[in-house]
Formats: structure tokens, sequence, C-alpha cells
């Protein structure tokens, strides 16, 4: 039956090779021993058409091994001792007048440390209990020593005598050399009888590429002699010889080279004298590549593209958790040894190799059958389950380089009925150069996700926002961390870092998918105030900066017992608002207030997030709700405020704040009751107290007042109004300007009335009077007037008319609850134009 011959063109590297391969036709007996051994002896069979003189079930005589076979899988062992030969019969079936041929592979396992082969001969027969002739040695008596070696392909045919039979049998025995001690074990597997060519087409080069970055691959078109393809020798890359080559089948070897080779770069290889099993040599071959380092993986050379964290019993696609890749490259890469993890524990991936711009669906051990349908399946040991509530999802090279990382939460879903209805998260671009958590989209194709093919949501229209920096302060001295309100591309390095005055900066690492570290040579000075501008910044949707910022940062000194005070407590809000409590910083230094926290004596509620500094003499508000507060006290809408989750249980009726310090120790409290609040305030919803001085209370009921109407009735994250410096500028009352024009031809068109008490807790009331004696118009009524204030005027009545040109009389009325009283009058004019 002649040879078939079939022409197959590969490329490698951009360039063509023309490679011949084979195909063998006839019938063929053939035996795998896959199928379970019946541990009987002969005369009865323990696989049908094979006898042996002594087979067992454990690791002795005659046995089945689990895992030797050529691919690892079964064959046939046979263990020689010094009172024990092995012998094998078996029936064969052959085509009488035929082409006959009987082929097996072996090779021996090292047992013990005996210096004995296992000595192998065949012989034939008409009947299984006739006479056995023609012996012919298995290899020499050095072919299977007392070692592990490779296996080997070994070819007979049957006498001629046996030829017009249409039943023969063979008879394998397996003896006990000569030398000292144990002798070696015998493995037999893939044993084929029947009517097939020879091969005798020499071995072809079918694959030439990177393999790892020292390392090439090449492949054959059938398995190759296992001892000359190992010489180093035989191999020539530019004329250096490889240091190490490394079979990984029988058909493919890996070749270690001292140099790193360079990545696009193209070389040639020249291969010689390597023969396949029957003994066909290759020809002198010259082969040229480019290289390309299939485990050189960056950020983004792979992308997490889909995942299943909740799969659902009663849909379409498999109830099973998956992880989509997608390649986006032009090259291949191999996964063996990258890592996946997830919050909780961490894998390694099988070896596979995945194709440019293809997808590969990642699933738990034993279940590839169930996505088979969908496309290329990994399955991967020790899946590292995902959590429906959220997780984050990595995968990383094995010294810990990041080539793409997802996180998700219940809300990626955007409704509990995706989260839990079985459907998957996809990513709407795997070529966006950056982090793709913030923008996942729930699956909208009908079988709930798209494991294996491009995405349902995929769009190359990404919504952009406006770049922001989030975050930036001293982590400690030598540490700063920078947070954006979203992802950067991987571009963004140190040179685009721009501190003054300078700070020199060591590395820059990225340490969550918006935050990233800054490392600095030497550190940094303390309360000395700095600028950090961005310089020649691109962010993902590709817009640019040439410069952006600047943006102040200091290294503050961690705050101390005696830094920080309370200055105001709002703990009866009107409905709707929120309460708060605000700190004031009595020192002339910045102070770090990471870890300090509030509480009401069980309940205790950090405020103090890393970073938090607050400047010399500066207030901070905490609350639940800046955004409410700052509508409910418009005056003090640019203080300095915070919005935590929640704070202490503060009741109406009265209770105890206390300030903790970062380790948790009582600072400061302060206890509150309704009855601070000034007599004359009949209401006392929305009106917080303020602290009258710094230093002076420590706790207990005074030393509190309540917060001047003219200030909104609080003053959230700014000086109080009601602060008594205990300072005087001498005058209770100025106007200025003392003349104005409402129309405001010849200056301001209203006055304002400035007033500065000796002495916090006055009532007053501010009337304007025509010079007939009238009131024209009240500009406070008996309010709680603050250490100083405030009052403005455009010219008109208490209706809102104007008034005529003339000189109208000011009256400031002033008394306190000590009984004490003052009045002061004044003059303004109301000019015209004329």
């Amino acid at each position: 039956m002649p040879l078939i011959f079939r022409t197959v063109f590969l490329l490698l590297g951009g360039l063509f090779l023309s490679v011949s391969g084979k195909e063998m036709q006839g019938f063929a007996q053939t035996q795998d021993f896959e199928a379970p051994f019946s541990p009987v002896s002969f005369p009865e069979e323990f696989l049908p058409g094979w006898w042996g003189n002594e087979v067992r079930s454990t690791s002795s005589r005659i046995v089945q091994v689990a895992g030797q076979g050529r691919n690892g899988s079964a064959a046939l062992a046979v263990q020689p001792i010094s009172t024990f030969d092995g012998i094998i019969w078996i029936k064969l079936n052959q085509i009488a007048g035929g082409a006959n041929q009987l082929s097996f592979w072996a090779k021996s396992i090292q047992n013990g440390s005996g210096s004995r082969p296992a000595v192998v001969q065949v012989s034939w027969s008409a009947t299984l209990d006739g006479e056995y002739a023609d012996h012919v040695g298995v290899g020499s008596e050095a072919t299977f020593p007392n070692a592990t070696t490779e296996f080997q392909k070994f070819n007979f045919s049957p006498p001629v005598s046996l030829a017009n039979l249409d039943e023969i049998f063979l008879k394998i025995e397996v003896k006990y050399g000569q030398g000292s001690g144990s002798a070696a074990r015998w493995v037999m597997d893939e044993f084929s009888f029947g009517e097939f060519e020879i091969d005798q087409s020499a071995p072809l080069i079918h694959t030439v590429k990177g393999y790892d970055q020292q390392e090439i691959l090449i492949g054959f078109d059938e398995a190759v002699d296992p001892v000359f393809s190992g010489i180093s020798l035989v191999y020539s890359l530019e004329g250096e010889n490889p240091v190490e080559v490394l079979p990984i089948s029988d058909s493919e070897l890996v070749l270690k080279f001292d140099q790193q080779l360079i990545e696009g770069a193209v070389y040639s290889l020249a291969v010689s004298q390597i023969p396949d099993l029957d003994g066909n040599f290759l020809k002198d071959t010259l082969v040229n590549f480019s290289f390309f380092d299939p485990r050189a993986f960056d950020y983004k050379t792979l992308v997490v593209n889909e995942i299943m964290p909740a799969p659902r019993a009663d849909q379409d696609l498999p109830n099973v958790e998956y992880i989509e890749l997608f390649n986006p490259k032009d090259k291949e890469f191999r996964l063996s040894g990258l890592l996946l993890s997830n919050s909780r524990s961490e894998t390694s991936l099988s070896e596979l190799w995945m194709a440019p711009h293809s997808y590969l669906i990642l699933s738990p051990s034993g279940t590839a059958s169930q996505f088979e349908s969908f496309g290329e399946v990994l399955e991967v040991r020790s899946w590292p389950t995902l959590l429906n509530s959220g997780d984050l999802i990595s995968l990383k090279t094995e010294d810990g380089t990041l080539v793409d990382q997802l996180s998700f939460q219940t809300t990626s879903w955007g409704g509990s009925e995706f989260a839990q209805g079985g459907y998957s998260l996809e990513v709407p671009n795997p070529l966006y150069p950056c982090a793709n958590s913030s923008l996942l989209r729930t699956s909208t194709d009908p079988l709930r996700g798209t494991p294996g093919r491009v995405n349902s949501t995929f769009t190359n229209e990404l919504d952009g926002i406006e770049l922001k920096v989030e975050r930036l302060y001293f982590k400690d001295s030598s540490e700063i961390v920078l947070r954006f309100n979203g992802p950067l591309p991987p571009s963004f390095g140190v040179g685009q870092l721009s501190f003054s005055p300078d700070l020199v900066i060591d590395s820059l690492i990225q340490t969550s998918e918006f935050q990233w570290s800054i490392e600095l040579k030497t550190p940094a000075v303390q309360s000395q105030i700095y600028e950090l501008t961005l310089v020649g910044l691109a962010d993902c949707q590709g817009n640019f900066w040439e410069s952006l910022g600047p943006w102040d940062l200091v290294y503050a000194k961690k705050a101390q017992t005696n830094d920080l005070e309370l200055n105001e407590v709002l703990f009866n809000p009107r409905t709707g608002d929120p309460k708060f409590v605000e700190v004031a910083n009595v020192t002339s230094e910045f102070i770090d207030l990471t870890g300090w926290a509030l509480s009401n004596g069980t309940q205790v509620r950090l405020f103090g997030i890393e970073g938090l500094i607050l400047p010399p003499s500066g207030y901070l508000a905490i609350t639940t709700d800046t955004a409410a507060l700052q509508r409910s006290y418009p005056q003090s809408a640019d203080g300095h405020m915070m919005q935590i989750g929640s704070l202490p249980s503060y009741p109406i009726a009265g209770g105890t704040v206390i300030v903790l310090d970062r380790d948790g120790r009582e600072v400061e409290q302060f206890s509150y009751s309704e009855s601070l609040h000034h007599p004359i305030i009949r209401d006392p919803k929305g009106v917080s107290l303020e602290r009258l001085r710094f230093g002076a209370i420590k706790s207990g009921d005074t030393g509190w007042v309540s917060a001047s109407a003219s200030a909104d009735y609080a003053t959230p994250g700014k000086v109080n109004s009601q602060v008594f410096s205990g300072k005087s500028t001498g005058s209770l009352l100025q106007i200025e300007p003392e003349i104005f024009d409402p129309e405001g031809t010849q200056g301001p068109s209203f006055t304002t009335f400035r007033y500065q008490l000796p002495s916090s807790g006055w009532v007053g009331s501010l009337s304007i009077y025509n010079s007939m004696g009238d009131l024209v118009i009240n500009l406070a009524q008996n309010q709680i007037l603050g250490a100083e204030g405030i009052y403005t005027w455009t010219g008109t009545q208490a209706a809102g008319g104007r008034l005529a040109p003339g000189i109208y009389i000011v009256v400031f009325e002033l008394f306190d609850l000590e009984g004490r009283a003052m009045v002061v009058k004044k003059t303004v004019v109301l000019a015209a134009r004329l």
C-alpha cells in the first residue's frame, strides 16, 4: 500500500515553510492498556487475548501502572526478580499472506539501587500452548538498564512460516538480567499488530516560535528519537548551541539559550541529524523566524473581559461560575504559571497557548464539557469562588506584574433583579487602556452572558469623566498617596509629577484602580506646604493636559491631646436637616487627624480618615449630609465640612459629645442640653451651641451659648458667631458709608452697620427713623447677637418702598440678662442724584 503525503504551509514569524507529513493506512490490532487488568494468571486472560504467568493488582510481577504510559496514560509493567521472570502471551489476528507487522513502545523504570537490566525477547507460535520459535531480543541487554529511560519504539515481523495463518501467538519474556541487586522494571505501551505501512519519510519541522525570554519551541510533524533530539549540538541559533534541550512531548522540544532573545528580531535556527522513531533522518534544515516572547506580560496584554459571579440553575448558560479572558494583541501568549486570584485565594493557570484576538473561558475543574459549545475552555484547579456581594479578580505573573484586574459590587449590575438573575458582567470595550471596573455593564444577551464571543454591551463610545485629584496626602514623611476620581492609562509615570518645593521621587506604585503611592528618596519637611502639578498628562479618553493643578499638600504632625477642641454642636436640627459636631484646631500648626473619632460614651464613629489635615486655627464640621447643611446655613456654605455615614446618637433632650484620639483615648467631652440656649429663644430647632473661647471650658454646662441670629443660628466649619476674643475697637456701631445713594450713582447703593460688643450674650434691636421721629424699618428686633456682626440697608422702608433723600437716625438698643442696657444713636444720609 503506497505512502500518502500531504503538504502544509505554516506561517512562522512572517515566513512560509513547506512541511510534509505522512499518513499510514491499513488494519491494526491495538492495546492501550487503559482497561482494568483482571488479577488472574495463565490459563485465564487478564485482558481479552492476553495471558500472563503471574498477574497481580499490586506493584510487583505483571501489573497495570497508572501515569507511566507515553502520554501520562496507563501502561503494562513487568518486574523481574531473582525468583520470577515475566511471561506474556498474546493472541494475534492477522491477514493471511499480508504484510503484518508488530509495533510497541517500551522503556525501563529504576527499581531500587541494583545494577541488573531487564532483558526482553519475543518469540512466535501457531498455538497458545505450542512450541515458540524465532526468538528475537528487544534491543540488547543494555536497552533496559535499571534506570528511568525514555520510551522507544520497536518493530517486528512474524516469521514467514506463520504467514498463511489467520491466528498466531506472540510470547514476550522479561528476564532478570546479569549484575547485582535489583533489576529494572519494564514498561510497555501502545501495542499494535496488523497490516500497516512502514514509515520511510524523514521528520520535518512544522513549528519554531518563542517559548520564553531565553527559550524557543521547536515542533516536528511526527515523534522523533528522544536521544538524538536531546543532543544540543544538533541545534544552532545564530551559531550558538542551546545550553539545555527539554522535551515536552515526543514531537516538541524547548531549546534554552544563554542569551536573552530580542522581541521582534529575526533569527536563523539550523537543525540537523535528528531521526524519527523508524530511523529516518531529518535533512539539514535552516529555519528563519521572528521571535516573540509569549510570556512577556504587561498591563492589559490580556483582559478580564466578562465574569459570571452568580449563575442560576434555570438559565440557558451553565450553572457554573466563569471568567472570560480576551487577547487584544497581535501575538499569542502562554498562560502556564499565570496567577488568577480573588480577594480570598489564588491559583495558577495550566499550559495553554492563547491565539491573537481570541477569547478563553476559565471554569472550575470538571466543568469544561458544559462550556465546549461556547468556545475554548481552560479548567482551573482550586477555583477562586467569587463572592456574589462583590470581589476583586486579579491576573498576575509569578513575579507580581499586574496583567489585569476587575472589581465588582452588587451595584455593578444596576439592580437586584440582575444581580440575582444569572446575568454576567461585561467589559464594554476590551481595548480601553485603563481599568474597567467602573465601566462594567450587565449583559443584554438573551442568554444573559456571552462566554467565548464578543460582549453584548461592546461599544467604542465610552462616557468620559472630568479628571480630578480626589485625595492627596502624606501617609508619612516618605510616602504620598495620590488618588484620582477615575482610572489613568499605564503611561502615567514619575515624569508627570512636579513638586514645589522640589521632592525627589524614588518610585511610583499603583496600589488600586484609581490610586498611586509616591515613594520619596528624602523625607518631606513637617508643616511645609508643597504644591503638586501634573504635566503632560493624558486620560483614558485621549484628553491631554500640558499642565494640571497645582494642589496643596502638607506633612502635618500627628494631633496631640490639647491640639483639638469641641467648638460647636447642633443636636436639635430643623426637620429634614442633619446634626453636626464641629471641632477646631487651637494650634498654629497643621495637625493630622487620622484615626480620631466621635463618641457618646457607647457608640464610636470614626471621622479621621487617613490623611485628614486641619490647618492652623482651622474648623471642621462633621455631619451626615454636607449638602443639606450648606443649604440650611448659606452664610457657612464655604465652611470646612466633612460627611460620614452616621454620627453617634445625640438625643435632642440632652447628651454628651466625646472626642477620641487615634488611640481611642478621651480628649474632651461636652454635656449639652436645651437649658444652655439663650432664654429669649422660644424654638431652639436649628440653633447650635457655640463655644465662647478656646481652653476656657473643658466640660460642664457653662461657656457655651446659642449661635447668633445674624449668622443663621449656626456657623458650621467657620469661626463662631459668638466667639469672644477679649479685644475691642472702642466703637459699638460703625456705619460705612455714612452717605449713600440707593441708585449707586456715586458709590455703593447700600450702607453697612457693623457692631462689636464687649462680650457675648447681648440681645439687640437695630431701627431706623426719619427726621420726624417716625419708624421706617426694623433691621433687627430682639435678636441674640454675636460678639461681632453686620447688617445692611438699601434705603427702603419696611414695605419695600423707596424713601426720600434726607437724614435718618439709626438706633441700636442693647440689653443682657444681667440687666445691663445700652443705646447707640447715629445718623446716616440718604442721597439722590442731582
